[in-house]
């Protein structure tokens, strides 16, 4: 079968070498009767790290049933997409293989597209890693764990798979605490601890970074300063370069880098563009900014 062989690293990243990367992405053409192509990511040691379907070849746009696993080989996630977004059921494990968490996506079509990544989904049944279940039929004591399972992030009560009631929790290896109040899966405030003592009470959860006069300001904003190369305009080239950045908690952009490039004059006028780009409102996380890393598509087209 026709495969392209793709390195990456854990932040999305391309590298050209196997060793350098964190994990290889193959994508293969669709099996006999399928649209869908079959994307497979191994780790360094060979291991599967995740198996699924996309639409697309690269970037990927997930589609239908995919299943990942830890390095141990215990199955991660089991979870379904729609046009790249999770939908349905999702199943969770403890990397001792033990079920931890059974939760829900709406569809998509009954969502705001525009908010559809920071949905969050219903929690139905959560379990400890010794499989003790926490919460029944939405209802129950729920404890968030950080991305390896090593300790509880935050924790607090659902009511019908939603947050409700008194949340508390933890950032900066406990240095710093936080306790939250949810009214059927609606923030109403939370205060925030510091190291010193010092408290800072908020009204969001979270936000994340966003350029000074929102999306309208930022196409302005290319609008205005995005040049087409003229050589890459003689010769045709377009496409989409994605582009990566951290915001900083100053709004400062850093560590600027082409994801993927099209060609090099495009990846170097996207590079440009995004290093004079003035400063953004920074992310939020429990009412302190924080260092946030971003992803964007920078579209090169030629009119027909």
């Amino acid at each position: 079968k026709k495969q392209n062989v793709y390195f990456l690293k854990d932040n999305g990243q391309y590298v050209n070498i196997r060793d350098s990367a964190d994990f290889t992405r193959i994508v293969q053409e669709p099996d006999s009767g399928s649209v869908l192509y079959n994307v497979m990511e191994y780790y360094p040691n060979g291991n599967m790290k995740f198996m699924g379907k996309s639409s697309t070849v690269d970037p990927i746009k997930l589609e239908d049933q995919s299943i990942s696993f830890y390095p141990n080989k215990n199955k991660k996630r089991i979870c379904s997409y729609d046009k790249g977004q999770p939908t349905g059921e999702i199943y969770d494990y403890y990397p001792n293989g033990k079920m931890y968490l059974i939760s829900a996506y709406t569809k998509l079509s009954d969502r705001n597209s525009s908010v559809a990544l920071s949905i969050n989904p219903i929690i139905k049944n959560a379990y400890d890693s010794t499989g003790v279940e926490t919460v029944k039929d939405g209802n129950g004591h729920y404890a968030v764990f950080d991305n390896d399972y090593k300790y509880v992030e935050e924790e607090g009560d659902m009511k019908d798979g939603k947050r409700n009631g008194i949340w508390k929790g933890t950032l900066n290896e406990g240095k710093v605490t936080y306790t939250e109040e949810f009214a059927n899966g609606n923030f109403i405030k939370g205060t925030r601890t510091n190291a010193d003592g010092s408290t800072i009470n908020y009204t969001a959860k979270e936000a994340l970074p966003t350029f000074k006069g929102g999306e309208k300001g930022f196409g302005n904003y290319l609008s205005n300063n995005l040049r087409y190369p003229p050589d890459a305009r003689e010769r045709g080239i377009q496409g989409r370069v994605l582009i990566g950045f951290v915001v900083e908690t100053d709004g400062s952009l850093t560590n600027i880098r082409i994801l993927k490039g099209v060609h090099p004059n495009l990846d170097a006028e996207a590079l440009r563009v995004i290093k004079q780009s003035p400063k953004w409102n920074p992310g939020l996380q429990h009412g302190v900014p924080v260092k946030v890393a971003y992803a964007m598509p920078l579209n090169f087209a030629l009119g027909g």
